[in-house]
């Protein structure tokens, strides 16, 4: 499917990138890190609408870097991480992507929460040929900017198959109406899931978007009510899903709500409070799992609360882009930031805290773990 971004559009990032890089030098592929220390850039939403998605990104790279550290860092070298702040705006992301892509110790990009502002990033990390790696970025497009693009989820078409599956081995599905947001990851999750589910025979009678500052779901409630759906599909993120839940459930509508992994947040949980008991979601990664013992320990440890999926998303995004480096170095060869591309390109499988990621194309191909909250939390769905 070729959607690109619909605040722009693909032709738009191009002059965007272009006047961005005007007085960029082009990339050399002699370009490397510090002396002194291995650096790469990191940028997430740390404020605004999604700001506690990337908060806990920021929480696992630290964690992340202080036991890389630990350890002797890469090659001798201490990892160096710059932090900033793209407030989850394209523009701002494109910015931080200049800056990045101007300093010649950063040898990577570890960033963004959205395909939005990772794939404006993109454009520019493109140019200056530098690799990107990005925790959550779903969207098919993103890789196909450059070689320089990595993703740590599976591409959003695969996932969208995932969600009906989902729903449809748990909730009654013969009227499903597919509630999305309005944003490039929303729209391409809407129309991929009602295609799917169309055509396994479900019918799709309210297909309706949410608009990014959209409150009152009053109207949206009462035309799922007329529509008698069976159950709903919500491919929201987590603050407006918190009000809809709320909404829906004090209109009486006790319809199943399944959603993908924007679902997975302690916030909706915090925001909805009981009207939150029921949804049914899916997770790369969940805390209760044995074998990710020593990741939940650790981040624990620290900040006093148990990692969720998006921490884990960031804490294997940057462990990835780090073993390319160490590979680097252990073959004494420098770390530039061509040569990370490749090494990040040929790692092994790599078993980290949300699956096994083995990229083919810059994309891996993973199996996802269902919740449900029950009683105010998230349970693994037997």
């Amino acid at each position: 499917m070729k959607r690109r971004m619909n605040w722009l559009g693909r032709a738009g990032l191009a002059l965007v990138a272009a006047g961005l890089l005007q007085g960029l030098a082009a990339p050399a592929p002699a370009l490397a890190q510090s002396q002194d220390s291995v650096t790469f850039g990191f940028f997430a939403p740390l404020t605004g609408r999604f700001g506690a998605n990337g908060e806990r990104f920021k929480e696992a790279v630290n964690l992340f870097v202080e036991q890389t550290n630990a350890a002797g860092g890469i090659g001798g070298k201490p990892l160096v991480v710059l932090t900033e702040d793209d407030r989850g705006e394209p523009m701002q992301a494109t910015a931080i992507a200049q800056k990045f892509s101007e300093n010649p110790a950063v040898v990577a990009a570890i960033g963004s929460f959205t395909s939005g502002n990772s794939i404006a990033a993109g454009e520019i990390f493109a140019a200056a040929g530098v690799p990107q790696v990005s925790p959550s970025s779903s969207h098919p497009d993103y890789t196909k900017i450059s070689k320089y693009q990595f993703r740590i989820p599976n591409t959003q078409d695969t996932m969208s198959l995932k969600y009906v599956s989902a729903l449809k081995d748990n909730a009654p599905h013969k009227r499903v109406a597919i509630i999305y947001f309005q944003d490039d990851w929303g729209i391409f999750v809407g129309n991929a899931t009602k295609a799917a589910l169309e055509k396994d025979g479900s019918e799709v009678p309210v297909f309706e978007a949410m608009l990014p500052d959209a409150r009152d779901f009053r109207p949206l409630v009462t035309k799922l009510r007329q529509a008698n759906v069976d159950s709903i599909l919500l491919a929201s993120h987590y603050g407006p899903s918190a009000t809809f839940l709320q909404q829906l459930r004090q209109a009486g509508l006790e319809q199943t709500v399944v959603g993908p992994e924007t679902l997975y947040n302690p916030e909706l949980i915090t925001l909805a409070g009981d009207a939150a008991n029921g949804v049914i979601t899916t997770t790369y990664f969940f805390p209760g799992d044995p074998t990710k013992v020593a990741f939940v320990d650790a981040y624990k440890a620290k900040y006093g609360r148990d990692p969720d999926l998006w921490a884990a998303y960031a804490y294997d995004a940057i462990a990835i882009a780090t073993a390319g480096a160490k590979a680097l170095a252990d073959a004494g060869k420098p770390v530039t930031r061509d040569a990370l591309r490749d090494a990040i390109a040929d790692l092994p499988a790599y078993d980290g805290v949300t699956g096994v990621t083995k990229f083919v194309n810059g994309t891996p191909a993973k199996d996802l773990t269902i919740l449900k909250i029950k009683d105010g939390a998230y349970t693994l769905l037997q």
